[in-house]
């Protein structure tokens, strides 16, 4: 990757040299625009009045041809600007502004030759010399800002506006040496400045790199009429160019693409995030319908669940009415029937409090294990009154940080649910122990298995095995025990196989000591 960096910094810089000495090559071969005449060192301007007044069709042609192309490039720095003052319009950026202020140096430059043709004397002098240093200047700020290399901290600032003030000074020299070596200097640290964006990374920098080296090339030819070099002596095609600043044109263009490119990538950038926030959409409408659906399924479970009971009870009233002896018979039933309304109305507002978000912990240290024997006990009858077996092991103590009523009701809750799907003859299993930081306690069953179509949705609310057992359940105890262990940063993992038997692990961190 260095390597093809560097060939492509070389190849940068072979152009602008390549340029600057084929203009070189080709100046030679045409007439001069210095008469035989003329004295060393006059101006450009007054040797081309003096060329024109020797031959004066030759002299209005290329006036004519000057003054045409000296507006077109003015034409097309002003196309140029109205556009970047449109998108600057549209979407403000920081790197418009220095394009536009650029583009605004040029176009008054290239006034200021027209109007101001002759160099004179005094501040017209000193205004000519200044604007140049100053197109300079200007694209070493563009392309600072366009990359993201311009100075940031204090110390940065300081040093860049110092290096400016000194770059200024010593362009403004009357020595034509000093003045020239000024320029190309600037000329070349644009180039260095380039590169080294190239360089960290930013493939697009190709699009200013390439032609900033096309226009330094030819902005060479227009620094060499001022050394007074005895190779070089300026013919009329190189004057023209000069005059008209057409070799400002490639970097301008350049400029125009990269910012052209960067708005380009935004607008695919603002397409591709319409998309994904479309996509995000639908989505959320989908899985808003979902629950919508699921809520309304909810509900109607919630009024059969209550309808049920209710009418067990009402019919039972209604048969006390007429025969007040049969309540002895009636008694356990009604009962039964008053425990399931009384736990059924607990999980559904419970499970509303969760799903809100305003269930509060009373948390402490607490032992899982103890946790975990005080359920057993406590569901122990109800495990031999339907003939099922219940072992505990515990091997240690299992220190959580947690709400100890809210811990017994996640296990609770999964006792009671092995106890509902295991037959009689079965066995229920609840052991602990510590892996990897981990709590765990394990209610494993040998009831009739959860189908893997099912096991992805065995903690939503009123789900209900595909198996043909059918028992007293809520329907909410699961999706509780999940929502409260997430509540204590855990979780309750799921293996069952049809036919075998189910085991739910309770996992929570393990509180170090």
């Amino acid at each position: 990757m260095k390597t093809k960096h560097l060939l492509t910094a070389l190849s940068a810089v072979v152009l602008a040299l390549g340029i600057a000495l084929a203009g070189i090559w080709y100046n030679a071969q045409l007439p001069p625009l210095e008469p035989g005449t003329a004295a060393s060192g006059q101006d450009a301007e007054v040797l081309f009045q003096e060329w024109a007044g020797a031959f004066p069709d030759k002299g209005s042609d290329v006036r004519t041809i000057r003054t045409t192309l000296q507006w077109m490039a003015i034409t097309v720095f002003c196309t140029l600007a109205a556009t970047v003052l449109a998108l600057h319009h549209y979407k403000p950026q920081r790197e418009l502004g220095y394009f536009l202020l650029y583009l605004v140096i040029l176009i008054a430059w290239a006034a200021t030759v027209i109007r101001l043709p002759e160099r004179g004397s005094g501040m017209v002098l000193f205004l000519r010399q200044g604007y140049f240093s100053l197109t300079v200047l200007a694209p070493i700020w563009l392309s600072a800002a366009l990359t993201g290399i311009a100075p940031r901290t204090r110390q940065q600032k300081s040093l860049s506006l110092a290096l400016t003030a000194g770059y200024v000074l010593l362009s403004l020299s009357t020595c034509p040496p000093v003045r020239a070596i000024g320029l190309l200097g600037g000329m070349a640290y644009c180039i260095g400045l380039l590169i080294t964006a190239y360089w960290r990374g930013d493939r697009a920098v190709l699009l200013l790199l390439f032609p900033c080296a096309a226009t330094v090339g030819l902005r060479v030819l227009v620094i060499l009429p001022g050394l007074e070099l005895p190779f070089f002596s300026e013919s009329i095609r190189f004057y023209v160019m000069r005059c008209a600043r057409i070799y400002d044109i490639p970097f301008t263009l350049g400029c125009m693409t990269f910012v052209c490119r960067r708005f380009a990538l935004q607008f695919d950038r603002t397409e591709q995030l319409a998309r994904e926030l479309d996509q995000r959409v639908a989505d959320r409408t989908r899985a808003l319908t979902e629950e919508t659906e699921a809520r309304k399924s909810m509900m109607l479970n919630i009024f059969h669940d209550l309808r049920s009971p209710l009418f067990a009870v009402s019919s039972g009233l209604d048969t006390l009415e007429a025969a007040p002896e049969a309540l002895p018979a009636l008694l356990p039933a009604l009962q039964q029937r008053m425990r399931f309304l009384r736990r059924l109305t607990e999980d559904l507002f419970l499970a509303a409090k969760l799903e809100q978000k305003q269930v509060l912990l009373n948390e402490d240290r607490v032992s899982l294990s103890e946790a975990a024997q005080a359920v057993c006990e406590n569901c122990r009858s109800e495990a031999e009154n339907k003939g099922v077996a219940l072992c505990a092991q515990f091997d240690a103590e299992l220190p959580v940080w947690g709400d100890a009523v809210r811990l017994q009701q996640i296990l609770q809750n999964l006792v009671t649910n092995a106890i509902h799907y295991t037959p009689s003859g079965g066995t229920i299993t609840v052991h602990s122990w510590e892996a990897e930081s981990s709590a765990l306690v394990c209610v494993q069953d040998t009831g009739c298995g959860i189908a893997p179509e099912d096991q992805a949705a065995v903690f939503d609310r009123y789900f209900h095995t595909t198996a043909n057992t059918k028992h007293d359940s809520t329907g909410l105890g699961l999706t509780i025990a999940q929502e409260l262990a997430r509540l204590h940063h855990g979780e309750i993992l799921l293996e069952s196989e049809v036919g075998k038997g189910s085991c739910f692990t309770l996992k929570l961190p393990l509180l170090a000591d």
